[in-house]
């Protein structure tokens, strides 16, 4: 398994944040030198979150040092580079990854030698961007509305800003007709902005495009140029936040073909499919 602190430490040394074993340490103390970091597991509760373990940490972040001004400024400058990864993704062995500080850095007491350390908390995970012909869709409309200095994530939540991540949300199938069915799938997204203007620009363009596009071009192996259309899409923000909107955009494919035929002979239960657009055997269908 994976020691998801290590590959913290290393992405930092990249960074030009530390030497591992010099002042960069994992799950271990060392009284030298004075400007140090120090990455350990936390542990806690894992209630909240349904993903297994194995794909993520709840991890602390320690920076020591003489003086509390440096010890401030190294502390943000490090949550900087996690929030902000050149490449959108903190990029591991084991993957690429993304943080989430779940404790803002906090002073510490001064320590037998005197010197100022600050504290902070963040879940490392690892993370997958999801191929799915729908998601790409509706990915690619995106960065062709907002530009390219937007980043679109595919199937997660990332950090960087400005953003949009957009997630796969809820399935819906219903007779259109005698022996056609019709597939709809709602996507939420995620958008975050440098400053309130910004956001509100983005979330407009983005309604402004669905509404006028109506349909987006479903590209990939076996799309035989057909299109998605645009159900519905609406955007909101909530009371209090400035730089962040939440966007739900609903689509359905074209309805074509007979749906699945179920076998219940002798009580074994059989799918059968044909090759329709809507029930296609293609792995970035079932998303």
């Amino acid at each position: 398994m994976i020691n998801m602190a290590n590959q913290l430490a290393m992405y930092l040394q990249r960074e030009g944040e530390g030497m591992p074993g010099y002042d960069l340490f994992v799950d271990s103390d060392s009284p030298a030198p004075d400007e140090a970091v120090f990455i350990s597991h936390a542990g806690g509760s894992s209630a909240w979150r349904l993903d297994a373990p194995g794909s993520w940490r709840k991890l602390s972040l320690l920076v020591r040092s003489a003086t509390p001004g440096e010890a401030e400024a190294r502390m943000w400058r490090i949550i900087g580079k996690l929030q902000e990864p050149a490449t959108g993704l903190i990029e591991g062995e084991g993957g690429p990854y993304t943080s989430q500080i779940t404790a803002l850095p906090a002073v510490q007491a001064l320590d037998s030698a005197g010197r100022y350390a600050m504290r902070a908390v963040l879940t490392l995970s690892q993370v997958k961007p999801v191929a799915e012909s729908w998601l790409e869709a509706l990915s690619q409309f995106t960065e062709g509305a907002l530009g390219g200095q937007w980043r679109v994530y595919r199937g997660f939540n990332g950090t960087c800003r400005p953003s949009v991540s957009w997630q796969c949300t809820g399935w819906h199938s219903a007779a259109a007709s005698r022996g056609a069915y019709q597939l709809s799938k709602q996507f939420a997204g995620q958008l975050a902005a440098r400053s309130a203007n910004e956001v509100q620009l983005a979330a407009q363009l983005l309604m402004l495009g669905l509404s006028e596009q109506v349909k987006l071009p479903l590209g990939g192996p076996g799309s035989g140029g057909r299109w998605l259309t645009v159900l519905s899409a609406e955007a909101s923000m909530r009371s209090g936040d400035l730089s962040t909107a939440s966007l739900t955009v609903t689509l359905t494919g074209a309805a074509q073909g007979a749906g699945p035929l179920i076998d219940r002979a002798a009580g074994n239960h059989h799918m059968h499919r044909k090759e329709t657009f809507i029930w296609q055997h293609h792995p970035s269908n079932h998303q």
